[in-house]
C-alpha cells in the first residue's frame, strides 16, 4: 500500500513538473514571438493610427493592406518585388553549390585514408573560431579583382569557402559502420558509387540542416550584400528594405510601410523555422560530437 502511495506521489509530481515547464515554455514563446506579432499588427494599421492610438492595440480594429501595396510599388529605382527574386535566386544557389562541395569534401575527410587527412580537418576545425566579418575585406578585394561586384556570383562564392557545412556532414558520416563500407568494397562497390548509394541516403537529416541553415544565412544576410552591391537591379531583400525606407525620418509617414516591409523580409525565415525546428535544433548539437 505504501509502496503504491509513493508511485502515485511520484507520479503526480512529475505531472506538475512537466506542466510547470509547459507552462514556462509557452510564456517564453509568447515573449519571443511578442514582436513579431507587434510587426505584424503595426503593418496592418495605418500609419497615422500606429503612431497616435493610444492605449496601443494589439489587434486592428479595422486593418488594411494599403502599407503592402506601398512597399511593393517601385519607388526610387527600388522594386522589393525584383529584390525578393534576387534573395530566393541567391539562397537557392547558395545552398545547391554548399551541399555539391561539402559532401563530397566531408566524404574525403571522414571515410578516405590519406597523409595529411587530420591536418586538414583540424584547419576547417580552426577556421570555424575566426568571426565571419573577418574575411570580409579580403573577400572584396578578392572579388573585385575578378570583376564580379554587382553579380549573383559576388553574393555566392564567398559562402562556398564556409567550414561548417564540411565539418558537420563529417561527423554525421563518422557514424556510418565500418563493417557496411567493408561489406560494399567486397561486393565490388566503387567509393563513388558508396557514396551515391550509401552515404548520401544516410546523411540526409545532416543535409536538410546544412540546407536550412545556409538558407537561411543567404536569406539574411546584409553586412556582405550592402558592401558588394551598388545597383539597384541586383539588391537583395534586406538592402532594398534599408534604401526604400532611408527618406521616411518622419514616423507619421513611414512606420507602417516600414513594419510591413520588416514582417515580409522574415517570413519566410519564420515559416522554415517553424516548420524544420527539430531538425535546425537537431544541427546544433549534431556538430559537436567530437568523434575522431
Amino acid at each position: 500500500m505504501a509502496s503504491t502511495v509513493a508511485k502515485n506521489k511520484k507520479k503526480l509530481s512529475k505531472r506538475v513538473t512537466a506542466a510547470i515547464i509547459t507552462v514556462f515554455l509557452w510564456a517564453f514563446a509568447a515573449f519571443w514571438f511578442a514582436p513579431i506579432f507587434w510587426m505584424l499588427s503595426t503593418s496592418m494599421k495605418s500609419t497615422t493610427l500606429a503612431v497616435i492610438e493610444s492605449p496601443p492595440q494589439w489587434i486592428p480594429n479595422n486593418p488594411t493592406l494599403e502599407n503592402y501595396k506601398i512597399i511593393f510599388a517601385p519607388s526610387g529605382g527600388l522594386s522589393l518585388i525584383k529584390a525578393t527574386l534576387n534573395s530566393v535566386i541567391v539562397a537557392v544557389s547558395a545552398t545547391l553549390a554548399t551541399l555539391m562541395l561539402s559532401v563530397p569534401a566531408a566524404y574525403a575527410l571522414s571515410r578516405l585514408r590519406f597523409r595529411g587527412r587530420m591536418f586538414i580537418f583540424w584547419m576547417y576545425v580552426a577556421v570555424l573560431a575566426f568571426p565571419a566579418v573577418l574575411f570580409l575585406i579580403p573577400h572584396f578585394f578578392i572579388i573585385n579583382g575578378m570583376g564580379l561586384t554587382n553579380s549573383y556570383l559576388a553574393l555566392i562564392l564567398p559562402g562556398l569557402g564556409g567550414t561548417f557545412g564540411v565539418f558537420l556532414l563529417r561527423q554525421y558520416m563518422l557514424d556510418i559502420p565500418k563493417e557496411l563500407e567493408d561489406a560494399a568494397w567486397i561486393d565490388g562497390c566503387s567509393k563513388f558509387r558508396f557514396l551515391i548509394s550509401i552515404v548520401i541516403p544516410y546523411i540526409k537529416p545532416a543535409m536538410l540542416v546544412l540546407s536550412l541553415m545556409t538558407f537561411l544565412g543567404s536569406w539574411n544576410s546584409f553586412l556582405w550584400p550592402l558592401l558588394i552591391l551598388s545597383k539597384a537591379d541586383k539588391f537583395t531583400l534586406p538592402i532594398a528594405l534599408i534604401r526604400f525606407s532611408a527618406g521616411w525620418g518622419d514616423p507619421y509617414r513611414g512606420i507602417g510601410p516600414m513594419m510591413a516591409g520588416a514582417f515580409f523580409s522574415v517570413a519566410p525565415s519564420l515559416i522554415i523555422f517553424i516548420a524544420f525546428h527539430r531538425y535546425l535544433m537537431k544541427g546544433i548539437s549534431l556538430g559537436s560530437l567530437g568523434k575522431e
